[in-house]
């Protein structure tokens, strides 16, 4: 027995389990060495299937290397295929809805959007990621400003280094032609982006239409029209960063973008026929001619430090920004009168010839930090402070006549001609709230911003005035997620606008027939928007989401075109002028769908719709202009539709399509028709080519109409704008990414 024991012994150590009979002789023991006739157990294996789709706190994660069906793609179609992020045939990422999104590559923001950060991972293999982490609400940790969205690609193999060239072409039949080339270079602590982009195009657009003024209740003028513009534009654009890892707790990342833009040899030729009942009656037809040349540059230049202050989490994020643009129009408008019959002596519509000039600069220099302090485990408090020294801007425009006895543009227009100076510094003070549970997320944020206006302008309508505001803006959000995938979340925010300078300026800015003007008498507006969110993630169907929201808005500011009561001092009969107002109250509510349905990762089918109703109302004592009117209303729908598929693993099929019911604004109705639009784009040669090609309008109903009706001004107006066009693109990339065998663990996931 005592030899039975030992063999027993050594077979349960050694992991291996036997049913013996039951003659337990000594004989049978002693040949257990040399004859074993046993019967083993046969083995049980239990497998759990590997998600697609999980949730790690707040991070949906979308793991690549779980999904069989994605063996052969490029990781740029891997970023097709999470869940509630829309790529657009340029690249251009939205995340429900936001264009707010940050692509970060294991934990670093890559700075890349566009057609470039397509060119970029098309050129990387799917089964190179490992997963992809959609953060839509990033906690201090992260680092990120506020309402920013985070897309973390995690790779399954280290980068060691990468340095593409990546060379482009893309163009359409308007005619558009925009060659473009770019270089990526990532090692472990440098980061650096260069994207140069040039571009040359014509456009053709005709429209037409009509406009009423009213003077109590009676038709007082009427103008019908027809209009053809043409024009040419170059556009240059040079987009720079470089991130560096100073150390393992600090990176120092600083962004530049230079645009230069230039429009030459644009025409827009009006034929219109006119007849005025006040105070005269006049009957016109005239043709109405300009030449237009501009040349504007605009961009940034942005600084970001990051520091991770401790173990404990602490961090402190320090970024400045510079905001530019300076740009200068040359302008000649020309006036023939083909028939004037009526008064003689009132001619209101005299032919004319003027040349005018018109500079603008705006600048703008901010300065921000947030600071992030753990409580606890699951407590989180983050101060930020804003603060923007300089906010101004300025117009300057000189028209001059043209003169018959010099035969130059040498007698000034001082009832055109003008000086805008605005400058509106500000202060931002925010503290922040964040406790987690298991499942269920509370952020509570308030902010107490102040801002100062100077307005300085002179001309013949000058105007010299200050003004302060103040107000303080809470936000709360509530998430809750459950364990099959369900995503909840309610949020309240209150959003404050206050009057710009040409808002409140009493400078009146005249145009042939027109002006604008400011509202002096303008409150800031305050918006009380509500959203509640479902979604739910499942790994055979796809995504789905349900968005209820309420947003309802007090001292709305709208611009509104009104006819002038009595004729008007300088061209001597009613105009129709522009001034914004403060409405009373406007609303707007509805529920948007969305069915994604992915039965691969090769091929996907979408389907969004929106049902929502909105309205406004104007009136009161609230109303200085006293333009009281019933409230108005609508309810409009829109749906979207879209198909993706890869044939062959080799080439992309896309198919979206669009149509809605008319659309709602103050005194305005906006109707565009169903669009329909197909691609398809292929990579080549190993990642190194791609082609695309992309036909826009497919059914040729690129025509919007829009319907003004306020109390003393109507108009309707229909507008063609480059029916169905065909755009095409090529990308060659040169160099290659250098990729490691080594699991990497999201420097993202919570």
């Amino acid at each position: 027995m005592k030899k039975f024991f030992i063999v027993a012994t050594i077979l349960v150590a050694t992991g291996s389990l036997y049913a013996q009979s039951a003659d337990t002789s000594q004989s049978v023991l002693d040949s257990i060495d040399t004859k074993m006739k046993l019967l083993k157990l046969k083995e049980i294996t239990v497998s759990v299937p590997r998600p697609i789709y999980s949730m790690t706190g707040e991070v949906v994660n979308y793991n690549v290397e779980h999904d069989p069906t994605v063996a052969g793609l490029t990781a740029f179609d891997a970023i097709r295929n999470t869940p509630t992020v829309s790529v657009d045939e340029e690249g251009n990422l939205t995340m429900r809805g936001s264009e707010q999104v940050e692509v970060w590559l294991n934990g670093q923001p890559t700075h890349l959007s566009g057609s470039l950060l397509r060119a970029f991972f098309e050129a990387m293999p799917a089964d190179a990621v490992a997963r992809i982490e959609v953060i839509k609400n990033p906690n201090g940790q992260y680092m990120v400003a506020d309402g920013h969205h985070i897309l973390n690609i995690v790779m399954s193999a280290k980068m060691r280094s990468s340095e593409l060239l990546i060379l482009g072409m893309s163009g359409n039949t308007r005619p558009y032609l925009s060659p473009w080339i770019s270089y990526v270079r990532n090692n472990d602590r440098l980061r650096l982006n260069v994207h140069f982009a040039a571009s040359h195009s014509h456009q053709e657009n005709s429209s037409q239409g009509g406009y009423a003024l009213f003077n109590d209740a009676d038709t007082a003028s009427w103008t019908r029209y027809q209009s053809l513009s043409a024009g040419n534009n170059m556009f240059g654009n040079l987009f720079v960063n470089a991130s560096y890892q100073i150390d393992n707790a600090t990176d120092l990342s600083l962004n530049t973008m230079n645009m230069m833009q230039g429009y030459y040899d644009n025409k827009t030729s009006s034929q219109v026929e006119q007849w005025d009942n006040f105070p005269d009656r006049v009957h016109y037809q005239y043709c109405d001619s300009n030449n237009s040349q501009m040349l504007m540059s605009s961009g940034f230049a942005s600084f970001t430090l990051r520091h991770q202050m401790g173990r404990k989490g602490q961090n402190l994020r320090f970024g400045g920004t510079w905001n530019y643009l300076f740009s200068s129009t040359q302008l000649l408008d020309q006036r023939t009168v083909y028939l004037f019959e009526g008064v003689q002596q009132q001619m209101q519509l005299l032919p004319y010839d003027r040349s005018s000039s018109l500079h603008r600069t705006n600048n703008k220099l901010d300065f921000s930090m947030t600071y992030n302090h753990p409580l606890g485990e699951k407590d989180q408090l983050s101060l930020r402070i804003g603060v923007m020294p300089w906010a101004g801007s300025s117009g300057e425009r000189n028209v001059f006549c043209f003169d018959t006895t010099t035969t130059t543009y040498t007698l000034m227009d001082t009832l055109r001609s003008y000086a805008n100076n605005y400058h509106s510094p500000n202060a931002t003070l925010g503290i922040s709230l964040r406790h987690e549970w298991s499942r269920t997320t509370l952020t509570a944020s308030i902010s107490a911003q102040k801002s100062w206006l100077k307005i300085h302008n002179t001309g013949l309508f000058p105007d010299d005035s200050t003004q302060s505001f103040f107000h303080l803006v809470p936000t709360l959000q509530l998430t809750h997620r459950t364990k099959d995938m369900h995503y909840l979340r309610y949020r309240y925010t209150l959003v404050m606008n206050n009057p710009s300078g040409s808002n409140l300026t009493k400078s009146r800015i005249y145009a042939s027939d027109s002006y604008t003007v400011g509202n002096s008498h303008l409150r800031g507006s305050a918006s009380h928007r509500h959203t509640f969110s479902w979604n739910k993630y499942h790994s055979t169907l796809g995504y789905m989401s349900i968005d209820a929201y309420g947003n309802y808005t007090t001292n709305g500011i709208e611009s509104i075109t009104l006819s002038t009561t009595e004729t008007d001092p300088y061209l001597g009969r009613l105009i129709s002028y522009t001034i914004p107002v403060n409405v009373a109250s406007s609303y707007k509510y509805g529920l948007d769908a969305n069915l994604t349905y992915r039965p691969a990762a090769w091929v996907s089918m979408r389907l969004e719709a929106s049902l929502y109703r909105e309205g406004y109302r104007l009136g009161g004592e609230e109303d200085p202009l006293h333009t009281s009117f019933n409230t108005r209303a609508l309810t409009s729908w829109r749906v979207t539709g879209g198909l993706w598929a890869k044939v062959a693993k080799l080439v992309n099929l896309n198919m979206d399509l669009n149509y809605g019911s008319p659309t709602l604004s103050l005194f305005t109705q906006q109707r565009t028709a169903l669009s329909l639009s197909f691609s398809s784009s292929a990579t080549l040669l190993a990642g190194r080519l791609s082609l695309r090609l992309h036909v826009s309008d497919l059914l040729a109903g690129n025509l919007s109409q829009t319907s003004i009706q306020s109390p003393s001004y109507s108009s309707n107006r229909a507008r063609h704008s480059s029916l169905r066009y065909l755009t095409f693109g090529l990308t060659y990339r040169i160099g290659k990414l250098e990729l490691q065998s080594q699991v990497m663990g999201g420097a993202a996931s919570e």
